[in-house]
């Protein structure tokens, strides 16, 4: 059985060898119409999703600032100052903690 299929292999890898090649119409302009179609994207420019996707890094750093300011400045006045707005005498509390009276 192998000596068949061997014999047939080579008989068919021949036949392979000695046929002519032929370029069908598509393989013929293949790399014309590729390059044809990359200079047309690339002249078209970069679509906005890929200009949000690239933003976000930038985004993320101002959030981040963002917070860690906000995080800094509740940190230097105390849970005193968010307890005195929330108990209904905002407008004495706030001018009896900026004033120091």
């Amino acid at each position: 059985m192998n000596d068949t299929s061997d014999d047939r292999l080579k008989q068919l890898f021949a036949r392979a060898r000695g046929a002519e090649q032929e370029l069908s119409l598509r393989e013929e302009g293949f790399e014309g119409r590729l390059m044809a179609r990359l200079r047309e994207e690339q002249i078209e420019g970069t679509p906005w999703y890929l200009w949000a996707w690239r933003s976000v890094p930038l985004f993320s750093v101002v959030i981040l600032l963002l917070s860690t300011l906000c995080g800094i400045q509740t940190s230097e006045t105390g849970s005193s100052l968010f307890q005195a707005l929330t108990s209904g005498y905002e407008e004495s509390t706030l001018v009896s903690y900026y004033t120091g009276e």
